[in-house]
């Protein structure tokens, strides 16, 4: 074996070794790259879920506070207040920072990791002023609830209450002239509930008072906050009465203008031409004339806030119907301006791509005249098809392929070597070279592997 023979016997045990190397190291990088991203993802999932909770229990602790203002009154809530608006202070930073994770800005792993981590004690120091606030006002109703002027309150209110269900029951009943079944749903048994529910106040009251003639304290004040929301719950329900027809008739007032509004946005759609609002037009178009045409007779009962937004969502589809065609037609009229640059454009590169293969030809191997040869295809297909949006995509493509075959014949131009398309020549020393060419293909090759790897060290971490 002579030394030429040797260097490529050993150029191809080093390349072996090497290319182990290479696999093992691209799979542990592969395994720790998975593992960051599982990693981030649960870190990120857990931001979220700890924004949510904490600040549903942010707007609960904002009522809580509300109802013990007004039972206790200011002087005695008043050390609550410095604790809501911390919390408040620490939501209104991770919300920034949860934002900056979901804006259209691209992040980093690191700031990924670092925000989302931060949102999380952000969170965890929100909960824990939230969590003084709460002992805050347990400890000031305890005290106050145990009294039977307490008590004397609760009942006070429940006996005020219970004489707005007589007249909540009859705006329900006047209501029913005006309104459909299904509108009055929502609080049609309201009246009913409420007394229901200032029933059991009564009798949680009447049994907080009768623990503190016994002094059974703790139970005393449990009774008082059993009534208490029991009323604060039938207040809500009495009161959502009242509310229904104020927004029944701003329902009415909306109704009235969306429906003006529809009509002539729909007499626009239709006087649009044929060939434009065929399809997707023309289907929201008559979706919206039916939801017109089925409106109540004037003096019939209606359901104003069902109607409102059933017109509501049809008439927000041909808005975006007439949208979208009005955008197709100005990518169309764009299309149609760019299709003969286009076109032009990617016959001059397959043009010079051609050249190229052509002047040189042996040389250039299969890749170049893969890629001409599918330009060329691209480009006839651009000229043949009819939709200009397709056409100057098409003539994009072409470009590409031409811009990319060019590159590759050249380069297989500027260093030629052993062409396994060209067979195997035995050079006139009667050697085949084989030995030589692959000391030098070993050295390219060994390079190349060595740069892709990087450090080896990192193998061993």
């Amino acid at each position: 074996m002579d030394g030429v023979q040797l260097v490529g016997v050993v150029t191809g045990v080093v390349l072996v070794v090497v290319a182990g190397f290479a696999l093992a190291l691209r799979g542990r990088r592969g395994r720790r790259r998975e593992a960051a991203e599982t990693e981030l993802a649960r870190l990120t999932t857990a931001a979220g879920s700890a924004l949510v909770r904490t600040d549903e229990r942010a707007r609960l602790a904002e009522d809580e506070l509300s109802f013990a203002v007004a039972e206790l009154g200011e002087p005695a809530t008043a050390e609550a207040g410095p604790a809501l608006r911390q919390a408040r202070e620490h939501l209104r930073e991770a919300f920034h920072l949860n934002q900056l994770l979901h804006d259209h800005v691209p992040d980093t792993d690191a700031e990924r990791r670092a925000w989302s981590g931060r949102i999380v004690e952000l969170c965890g120091a929100a909960g824990t002023a939230l969590d003084d606030l709460d002992a805050t006002l347990t400890a000031r109703r305890s005290s106050a609830r145990a009294t039977p002027q307490a008590v004397d309150r609760v009942e006070e209110r429940i006996e005020t209450v219970r004489g707005a269900i007589d007249p909540a029951r009859d705006d329900v009943e006047r209501l029913h002239a005006d309104y459909t079944e299904h509108a009055l749903a929502p609080v049609a048994d309201n009246p009913a509930q409420a007394g229901r529910l200032l029933d059991f106040a009564a009798r949680s009251a009447g049994a907080a008072r009768r623990r503190l003639a016994s002094q059974q304290v703790a139970e005393a004040a449990a009774g008082t906050r059993a009534a208490e929301d029991a009323l604060h719950r039938a207040e809500g329900l009495l009161s959502a009465v009242h509310d229904f027809e104020s927004e029944a008739l701003r329902a009415e007032a909306a109704l009235g203008a969306l429906v003006a509004e529809s009509r002539t946005e729909l007499a626009q759609a239709r006087a649009m031409p044929a060939t434009r609002r065929e399809g997707a037009v023309d289907l929201a178009a008559d979706a919206l004339s039916e939801t017109l045409r089925t409106l109540p007779a004037p003096g019939a009962p209606t359901d104003p806030i069902a109607t409102l937004t059933r017109l509501r969502e049809a008439n927000t589809a041909l808005d975006d119907a007439v949208r979208d065609r009005i955008e197709r037609d100005e990518r169309s009229r764009r299309a149609a301006a760019q299709r003969g640059p286009a076109l032009d454009d990617a016959a001059r590169q397959v043009a010079a791509a051609r050249s190229v293969v052509d002047d040189y030809r042996a040389p250039v191997g299969p890749d170049a005249r893969t890629r001409l040869a599918a330009a060329e295809r691209e480009l006839a297909a651009a000229r043949d098809v009819t939709d200009a949006e397709a056409a100057v995509d098409g003539a994009r493509r072409a470009s590409a392929l031409a811009t990319e075959a060019a590159d590759l014949a050249r380069r297989d131009v500027a260093h030629p070597g052993p062409q396994p398309w060209e067979g195997h020549r035995r050079p006139a020393s009667g050697r085949t070279g084989s030995g030589a060419f692959g000391a030098v293909l070993g050295g390219m090759v060994l390079g190349g592997i060595l740069d892709e790897i990087g450090d080896l060290g990192d193998l061993f971490d």
